[in-house]
């Protein structure tokens, strides 16, 4: 609702104009670049568990990885997390859907950081925020592959009783199974993965562009977008970085000629094809997987 209203104060007419302009084959191909999105990282998503020797029927695991988006806008996006529970249903450990869901967040950072690097020469001030989440990302990469970090956890938590040490048992085998997933392969394929998919949203976005006339190029928008995802990454206790993202997106716009109103028209598009997309899929595969379970268990019950 609040991006509706940002809309209407802006420039409604505006707004029509441009979804007039990209027109039904424009809007659908936006729509599709973002669904080309969560379909890589799910491939990405499957090819980790499949590591761990878990495979699933795809059409309910994609509908159990949807899921989570429903819960995209909560605060660092830990409510995705969600699907973790639906997967447990499967015997999936939550060490294993959790090292996932952190090490899918690694890449995803990584891959982030030089999609937005397009444009970091030319723009100074991102420079510190890019090295310093680059930084943080590289850090937590080397920790979690050393082994010993598990090992000191272990013998820490096996000194303690009660629930500290169930903590940091829990901790180290978690650390234990996102080390598997960082391995040369699984992190080169991830990482792969994660710059097509997330290159395909900075598509979207500055097909969004053209379709307000703006002068934004391709590389230029797929670098805006990823700067904009890594701001709000940054504010993670923000709901999906909402806000931080929506205020680095305009900024650069308006720096590129863009007027502070069609930007704003721009990046509201933007976010309905991004993130509220997302959540609508979520919410819509929730509710499948739902009727699922209560088709089985009247099936249990007759």
């Amino acid at each position: 609702m609040a991006y509706i209203a940002v809309a209407l104060l802006t420039d409604a007419r505006r707004l029509e104009e441009a979804l007039r302009t990209m027109g039904w084959i424009g809007c659908g191909t936006v729509l599709a670049l973002s669904l080309a999105n969560y379909l890589g990282r799910f491939q990405r998503w499957q090819m980790y568990l499949a590591i761990f020797g878990r495979r699933l029927p795809s059409s309910l695991h994609f509908l159990y990885y949807l899921s989570g988006f429903a819960f995209t806008v909560s605060p660092g996006k830990v409510g995705e997390a969600m699907r973790s529970v639906y997967l447990r249903e499967h015997e999936v450990p939550y060490s294993q859907s959790m090292a996932a869901l952190f090490v899918e967040r690694l890449v995803d950072v990584l891959a982030m950081v030089l999609l937005a690097s397009m444009i970091v020469l030319s723009h100074r001030p991102y420079r510190p925020l890019i090295l310093g989440v680059l930084s943080i990302a590289l850090i937590a990469l080397l920790a979690v592959s050393r082994p010993s970090l598990p090992r000191m956890l272990d013998t820490i938590g096996g000194r303690r009783t009660g629930r500290l040490g169930q903590v940091l048992a829990a901790f180290a085998e978690l650390l234990r199974a996102s080390s598997r997933l960082l391995r040369w392969r699984p992190l080169t394929v991830g990482l792969l993965l994660a710059l097509v998919s997330w290159g395909a949203e900075g598509l979207g976005f500055g097909l969004i562009c053209d379709g307000l006339a703006l002068d934004v190029d391709t590389a230029l928008a797929i670098g805006v977008y990823s700067m904009a995802v890594l701001a709000g990454s940054a504010a993670f206790f923000l709901p999906a970085g909402i806000g931080g993202a929506e205020a680095v997106m305009t900024s650069l716009l308006v720096e590129q000629g863009a007027p502070v109103r069609v930007a704003l028209v721009a990046v509201l598009l933007c976010r309905l094809a991004t993130l509220w997309f997302a959540v609508l899929l979520g919410l819509v595969a929730t509710a499948l997987i739902e009727i699922r379970h209560r088709a089985e268990r009247q099936r249990a019950i007759s």
